[in-house]
């Protein structure tokens, strides 16, 4: 029997390539910072684009954050990096990119994070939120809840 290799086949604009998720239920933990300054969650999920000049969807979401201390808020921003550099700020929203949650107003909302990143190689890419408290704790990910960090290419 002769084996047939196919050339890889173009496909059209608009065509999803391929999907990377991270997703978890915690069942006891949680991520949580007290650091003003942004601070790595540790959530990271990876892709290696497939060609240059392709889309990367970014998705995040936690089902259930928490912020304590009287006053105080928590605020998130998505990061990335290119193959070994080091995490950047992605483009966007400069205060409220994954979103803001004070003690006494949104407690235990859902927090999220949609955007999009051109590729500009076929270095793998790692993204991950990073998060912040103006006092008190911010936790991302509250007890028995869940999150997904969600990395889908776009053919373009």
């Amino acid at each position: 029997m002769a084996l047939i290799t196919l050339n890889k086949l173009a496909l059209p604009t608009g065509s999803v390539v391929q999907v990377q998720r991270n997703y978890a239920v915690t069942s006891s933990g949680h991520i949580e910072t007290t650091s003003t300054s942004l601070a790595a969650s540790g959530i990271t999920q990876s892709i290696t684009p497939t060609a240059s000049g392709n889309l990367i969807l970014v998705d995040f979401n936690s089902s259930m954050a928490d912020k304590t201390g009287t006053g105080a808020y928590g605020q998130g921003r998505m990061y990335m990096k290119i193959g070994s550099g080091s995490y950047a700020q992605m483009s966007g929203a400069s205060t409220y990119h994954i979103g803001y949650m004070q003690q006494g107003e949104n407690r235990y909302g859902t927090i999220s994070f949609g955007g999009s990143y051109t590729t500009t190689s076929t270095d793998t890419l790692t993204f991950q939120p990073y998060i912040s408290s103006s006092s008190g704790s911010f936790r991302i990910v509250h007890e028995n809840s869940s999150y997904h960090l969600t990395l889908t290419e776009i053919a373009q």
